[in-house]
């Protein structure tokens, strides 16, 4: 259904159908639930919390252990669906460091394959690009190069695939 199908429908609705309508997509489709919930009462730290804590689940066991594979997919889903609810860029970016400080510990802590490094230098440079995209560079920018010094534990040629993927503004003087 196209988004223009979809308010004709709303539109022949009256208000009791209408407010039949939203409430049944309340109750039947989790993801509406949990966005009509925080557009209703935004908690942003409560979202943050959880989403933390949802990162270090794909990441860490409860009892610290590193996961034996990583779904990099899963995790950027992750981030994509808190982008999606906070808007604000310092939170977001916030949330983005935390997950990288993860990844990072991950891989000095686990014997890292090919695709890890791979992976890792493509989250790093997608939060970068997102950094400048959305004109806070220069505020993340000794963080970004703390982050990129953690990948030397990593891999002897981690941090240059890194460099290599970041945004110039980042890259050592």
């Amino acid at each position: 259904m196209s988004k223009a199908q979809l308010k004709k429908y709303i539109e022949g609705l009256d208000r009791e159908h209408l407010e039949e309508f939203v409430l049944d997509i309340y109750s039947d489709v989790k993801p509406a639930k949990e966005y009509l919930d925080f557009f209703l009462n935004p908690d942003v730290n409560k979202v943050t919390d959880k989403t933390r804590r949802a990162l270090y689940a794909r990441i860490f066991r409860a009892n610290g252990a590193p996961l034996p594979r990583l779904r990099f997919s899963r995790i950027n889903g992750i981030v994509k669906d808190f982008s999606a609810k906070v808007r604000d860029p310092y939170i977001v970016a916030d949330l983005m460091e935390y997950l990288l400080m993860l990844l990072c510990e991950y891989g000095c802590r686990n014997r890292t394959s090919e695709s890890f490094v791979r992976s890792l230098a493509a989250s790093f440079g997608r939060f970068s690009k997102w950094l400048v995209s959305s004109g806070i560079e220069i505020e993340y920018k000794e963080k970004m190069r703390s982050l990129i010094e953690k990948t030397h534990g990593i891999d002897r040629d981690c941090t240059d695939r890194v460099y290599d993927a970041v945004d110039e503004c980042f890259e050592p003087d």
